[in-house]
């Protein structure tokens, strides 16, 4: 399989991109779209799909194809891959659960290969209460039909941190209340990938003890948001803890797990009246969690190593790299989070595209597929 990755400003620069691209007789038949929702998608998608290349696309939070990082713009990743080894879907789900969605979406994955390898992204309102279920319940459900060796990897579409309503696409079709997935023939493509996140445990371990969806009212039988204050430091009057916002400080919990590595919630808002907090995904009753050290700079030197080594050890030789990094790293790392999606590239020294997501879908080292946050995901592709 042959891979190029392009990247422009506009459709126009895309369409010369992909003219240039095309001259030496490359034909693609699948491409990755990383878009920003400023841009024209419908013209994008006009422009590959006359071309004959099915697409898989999601906006973003920032989009590259290198370790230059796009604001606005627009990353594609393409393929030649047999078009018998792939297949896309893509279904709105405002009239049904999305977990009813994912689960008929991977029944059909099943039926047509025996091995899926999924590749996934999920559009949303960020502020509704749909955001919830587009976590951890759509992997748990991918996997009781598909079963819990089915490799799954994505992310979720952004918006430019607007935070209002992203978008997936593909032929023809797109939707702001949507999921996408495109289905690799898992016994003719290879995948393989790290969730890393760099995120260190400090502190004991607590336990979340009071818990109702996504909020958590109790750690150790204490007030969840006195318990978080306490771990910042901070001592605030009841005025001030009104309109205390912690999402943007870097607040996590480490989650542990039976098997692999622990897996990051980020602490969302507050909820002062019942002194809860809100969690970007799934948590429970009886999880046993530290707090974490926001991620410093050594972490993208720890990526790259290991991306190094899996390199070396597991796929020598790939074809394309695609990558799902969340946009809370963009915001810690600034102009570093570049080198961090640079050195994992020239790990593999192959096309790739990716771009800055809402929360990640990879599996854990050594664990379950697993749905994100404030994580690198990259997955290295091979057709044999």
């Amino acid at each position: 399989m042959k891979a190029k990755s392009i990247k422009g400003n506009s459709p126009s620069e895309i369409k010369t991109a992909l003219e240039q691209n095309m001259a030496d007789d490359f034909k693609p038949t699948l491409a990755f779209v990383f878009i920003s929702i400023k841009q024209d998608i419908d013209a994008v998608s006009d422009l590959l799909d006359k071309q004959g290349i099915t697409i898989f696309g999601a906006t973003t939070g920032g989009e590259f194809i290198d370790g230059d990082i796009g604001s606005g713009t627009i990353a594609i990743l393409l393929l030649d891959m047999d078009p018998s080894n792939f297949m896309i879907m893509l279904e709105d789900y405002r009239d049904k659960e999305p977990e009813a969605v994912a689960s008929e979406m991977a029944s059909k994955a099943k039926e047509r290969f025996k091995n899926p390898t999924i590749i996934l992204s999920t559009s949303f309102f960020t502020r509704g209460e749909m955001e919830a279920l587009l976590g951890d319940q759509l992997i748990r459900t991918i996997e009781s039909v598909a079963g819990k060796d089915t490799i799954v990897w994505g992310g979720r579409a952004g918006d430019d941190f607007i935070f209002d309503e992203s978008v997936v696409f593909t032929n023809h079709l797109s939707t702001k209340r949507g999921i996408i997935m495109l289905v690799f023939d898992g016994d003719k493509i290879v995948a393989t990938g790290e969730a890393a996140s760099g995120q260190k445990p400090v502190g004991t371990e607590k336990v979340i003890t009071k818990a109702v969806g996504n909020w958590v009212y109790e750690i150790d039988n204490k007030p969840a948001a006195e318990m978080v204050l306490k771990y910042l430091g901070l001592n605030l009057s009841p005025e001030e803890a009104e309109t205390f916002n912690p999402s943007g400080m870097g607040i996590a919990f480490s989650v542990s797990r039976d098997k692999g590595t622990q897996v990051i919630r980020g602490v969302g808002t507050f909820n002062w009246g019942d002194k809860s907090v809100s969690i970007l995904g799934s948590i429970h009753e009886g999880d046993k969690v530290r707090f974490t050290l926001p991620p410093d700079f050594e972490v993208v030197e720890e990526v790259r190593i290991n991306a190094e080594k899996i390199q070396h050890d597991e796929m020598p030789e790939a074809d394309a790299l695609l990558m799902f990094s969340c946009i809370g790293r963009l915001t810690q790392f600034g102009p570093i989070a570049g080198d961090e999606v640079e050195g994992v590239r020239k790990a593999f020294n192959v096309p790739m595209a990716g771009f800055f997501t809402y929360g990640e879908y990879g599996r854990a080292r050594n664990g379950n597929n697993e749905f994100h946050n404030n994580t690198c995901c990259w997955v290295a592709l091979k057709e044999k």
